[in-house]
């Protein structure tokens, strides 16, 4: 056989060996995921109806409670609270099949409420009868008492304690031909047994839980105040004996848990612990010195020290920078600048580097608002302060790099009026939860912001200039120390300035003696563009460039504007004045007008004012988001009427404030959530659990979430020892033929042309506040495990590396791989399955041409290389031996990719 069908023959056997091992792998280190999904897949769909958005709030008296899942009379069954009580299967098929109908034993009260009425209610009529219905058919809500007691069209639903009465029960007995519900095209009758229930609680009075807290029921009206914006009380703690218990959070979590009958799963083992809050705090994967000392630490607060430790890294900072950069949009180009200028933001990564500082020092969040919307202005008035007191004013103006938030938007060609929009867009979403640039061509639709309130906050942020160029930007320190690279920057500085000076006066000129020919103005574009290139150039390259911010200031001459009618710039109503929402402020009626400068200083303090009902409740469902996956509300940057409603309301409510108690502590809110029972369950799986709350809802275990990109990216590197530690700096724009070894946090992000690989992994768009990133699963993602250079060289650098190379076994090599990988011991069977493939399969060597000749190297194309998957195409370096093809296999493993 010749020596290139020799290479076809190893080529196919090795596929062959390497999917066979990657299989048998998977199904071994994924067993936890597949359990889970077999048992939802196995389930019966059941449809999860919660507190609902538009009109779902509740009154202050005689509440519903319609907060929990759906539970069927069948997961009831396999539960073990009643085991001992077989109900029927409504799931069942025909009548005569199913079991026959019992009458209700025991008392008609919130229990029996809980057990028998409201799953039938969620699962069989909250489709068309309640407040998250599309439609409500017939004017008739079942998810809340004043619905069920209002009635709809036909007036009440149900007359307490005449069942014979209630429209309800006859419409479920189909006693009457033109009123039957369910109907056909929606399940048709109810299971006897289920007619039985409702029917018992309806004669007995039809009781129902009473609501606490902020969470009343009020009148079932789309006018009626939205929870959202109802003012944040603190709730009455639950009360439980349950040793499962550790704070007050699972108390509540328990609570909702027991009343469809489940119980939350039991401890996560130490390692998988580990595990998940290294990856959640810091994005990185823990290192075998800490998870040998978690594992060795007997103190009852060995957990708790680790907490501590991970949020005093400083690569906690970067993870947090990371999720906020999302929500603030962040880019480091403009995305549609003007015509003339250069498309990238020099300045943008001192805004990264401010997150980064921000959180590492666990700002206080009402102060982290402030320095986003209005750093300058507290600068200015820190320095007037020291003035007054005699004290020299401080040099570090760092906080002024904050205003990236603001300014770091799509400049949408230079329209002015779009680039306040989304500026507005960006506040309201990151801080408020709401989307008030929906109101600037008509009052919300569903939200009570008027177009009043859109161009009360567009006249704040109107009267802002920004610098004209780079150049004149703010340094972060008043006074820079004078070096030689200094003076070299300040020359090109200079003469790049005289150079567009001159430009500008010939521009003038031209204009003047009316000799700006088209032509001529084309030529002067084209240089005024090279120019402002080579400027964005220095700033970004040159070593003795200064950091600046890209920050902006108040306008001269401060002055409110008018509404544009239906958004038009040439069609202005009535002038409005600079002031806040209605909706959020203490007294509507009586709303401050801004007058003093610009106005972001008054609306930075109105957002961070503890009597906001939303800021505290927006950050809470974000950070319980980082944690558990999915936040309390589905719609992180929408907790409108449009938004979803809260799984955990009393609880969201709980949190933000004993936020608000320490002070608006990031830090704190993180312990506060990790040190609970809820966190730290495992994520077993559980038919009733299954069954009763497939989506896990209501957090009977532990989450399955998938690493993101970054997470995947800093892992890889990290795992083989090249990760660079640097903190801060300026973005890297990587060339497809040499690796980078920072964070992917650092990476240069076009917000025109976002890397290829990123959007493959589910990176959101850079041009609007993005709180959530959904999860999708493509055919991409798998190809850049398998094939990716970066993931092949790391796999490589693994087993090359001392530590690997020096071990006296194989058995420990594999060992070292899985704890390197998979921070765990392999098993007996991972140990054998591994050790087979190493030994069975065909060493690497250097590639052959069709004369069996060493092939020669293939060349790099630069300007190919350097649009390579924006830089995480790196150089693969020929052939690899068999261990460097296990480490290359485990990395694609459903455990190497996902938190359990």
């Amino acid at each position: 056989m010749s020596a290139n069908g020799k290479g076809f023959r190893d080529a196919s056997l090795f596929r062959i060996r390497f999917f066979g091992v990657l299989l048998a792998l998977c199904s071994t280190v994924g067993s936890a995921a597949a359990a889970t999904a077999t048992t939802r897949a196995s389930s019966k769909p059941v449809t999860v109806t919660e507190p609902a958005g538009a009109g779902s709030e509740h009154s202050p008296t005689g509440a519903l409670s319609l907060s929990t899942a759906s539970v069927s009379a069948s997961a009831s069954a396999s539960s073990p609270a009643s085991a001992t009580t077989p109900a029927a299967d409504w799931s069942a098929g025909p009548a005569a099949m199913r079991p026959a109908a019992t009458t209700p034993s025991g008392p008609i009260d919130d229990a029996y409420f809980h057990d028998r009425v409201e799953p039938v209610l969620r699962e069989h009529c909250h489709a068309c009868h309640s407040h998250s219905a599309e439609r409500i058919r017939g004017g008739l809500v079942l998810d809340s008492r004043s619905g069920l007691l209002h009635g709809g069209s036909s007036g009440p639903a149900l007359v307490a304690g005449d069942a014979a009465q209630s429209l309800l029960i006859q419409a479920i007995r189909y006693e009457d031909p033109d009123l039957q519900m369910p109907p056909d095209d929606h399940g048709g009758k109810l299971p006897d047994q289920a007619i039985a229930d409702l029917t018992a609680w309806v004669a007995g009075g039809a009781p129902m839980p009473k609501g606490s807290g902020t969470y009343s029921d009020v009148a079932a009206s789309p006018n009626a105040p939205h929870w959202a914006f109802q003012p944040l009380l603190r709730p009455a703690v639950p009360s439980t004996p349950d040793p499962w218990v550790q704070t007050p959070v699972d108390a509540f979590i328990l609570q909702r848990l027991q009343a469809v009958r489940l119980s939350p799963n039991a401890a996560a083992d130490r390692r998988t612990l580990l595990r998940r809050v290294t990856f959640d705090l810091t994005g990185l994967p823990p290192t075998d010195a800490e998870v040998a000392a978690f594992l060795s630490d007997a103190r009852p607060d060995a957990f708790a020290r680790v907490v501590d430790r991970l949020l005093a890294s400083p690569h906690y900072g970067e993870r947090m920078a990371r999720l906020w950069m999302d929500i603030a949009r962040f880019s480091d180009t403009k995305g549609d600048p003007v015509r003339r200028d250069d498309p990238r933001f020099p300045h943008a990564w001192t805004y990264r580097d401010y997150l980064i500082k921000a959180f590492n020092e666990d700002r206080p969040y009402a102060d982290f608002i402030r320095e986003q919307i209005a750093a300058d202005l507290l600068i200015e008035a820190d320095a007037r302060a020291a003035k007054a007191a005699g004290r020299t004013p401080s040099d570090d103006h760092s906080r002024l790099a904050a205003l990236g938030f603001l300014t770091l938007g799509n400049q949408h060609d230079g329209r002015r009026n779009d680039i306040i929009d989304d500026r507005i867009d960006v506040i309201s979403k990151s801080f408020l939860g709401l989307t008030v640039a929906c109101a600037r061509c008509h009052d919300h639709k569903f939200d009570p912001i008027p177009t009043a309130d859109y161009y009360s906050l567009h006249g704040v942020l109107a009267n802002t200039v920004e610098p004209a160029s780079p150049l004149t930007a703010p340094a972060l320190q008043a006074r820079i120390p004078d070096t030689p690279e200094l003076q070299d920057y300040f020359a090109q500085a200079k003469e790049l300035a005289r150079r567009g000076a001159e430009l500008r006066d010939e521009f003038a000129d031209l204009r003047r003696r009316r000799q700006l020919t088209p032509e001529r103005r084309r030529e002067l574009v084209r240089r005024e563009g090279a120019i402002q290139r080579e400027i964005a150039q220095l700033e970004l390259t040159h070593a003795g460039a200064p950091p600046r911010a890209a920050a902006l200031s108040d306008a001269p001459r401060p002055r409110d504007y008018p509404i544009l009618v239906r958004g038009e710039a040439g069609n202005t109503g009535d002038t409005v004045p600079r002031r806040f929402l209605a909706a959020l402020s203490p007294d509507p009626a009586k709303r401050p007008t801004w007058r003093r400068g610009s106005g972001r200083r008054e609306l930075a303090e109105a957002i961070a004012d503890p009597r906001n009902p939303l800021t505290a409740r927006v950050l809470v469902n974000r950070i319980w988001q980082q944690h558990f996956g999915r936040s309390f509300v589905d719609t992180p940057d929408d907790l409108g009427r449009m938004g979803g409603a809260p799984t955990h309301p009393e609880l969201l409510d709980w949190l933000a404030t004993e936020f608000l108690a320490h002070g608006g502590s990031i830090k704190e809110l993180h312990r506060t959530i990790l040190l609970t029972s809820t966190y730290q369950q495992s994520g077993a799986a559980n038919p009733a659990g299954a069954a009763a709350d497939p989506e896990n809802r209501l957090l009977w275990h532990a989450p399955l979430r998938r690493l993101s990109f970054e997470q995947m990216h800093d892992s890889l590197l990290a795992i083989s020892g090249t990760l660079d530690p640097t903190l801060g700096g300026r973005s890297i724009i990587p060339t497809g033929d040499v690796r980078q070894r920072r964070r992917a946090l650092y990476l240069f992000i076009d917000r025109r042309n976002p890397p290829e690989l990123f959007t493959q992994w589910d990176y959101p768009n850079p041009d609007v506040p993005s709180g959530r990133r959904y999860v999708t699963t493509v055919p991409q993602q798998a190809l850049f495990l398998m094939n990716s250079p970066l993931v092949i060289e790391t796999a490589r650098e693994l087993t090359r590396r001392d530590p690997f190379r020096t071990l006296p076994d194989d058995e420990s090599r594999v060992t070292f791989l899985y704890h390197a990988i998979f921070q765990r011991d392999p098993t007996a069977a991972e140990l054998r399955i591994t050790l087979d493939y190493v030994h069975g399969a065909p060493a690497g060597g250097q590639p052959t041409d069709k004369r069996g000749k060493p092939a020669p190297r293939e060349r790099v194309n630069p300007r190919a290389a350097a649009n390579r998957a924006a830089g995480f195409m790196v150089e693969n370096r020929g052939p690899v031996d068999p261990w460097t093809r296990l480490a290359h296999a485990l990395f694609q493993s459903n455990e190497a990719v996902y938190l359990n």
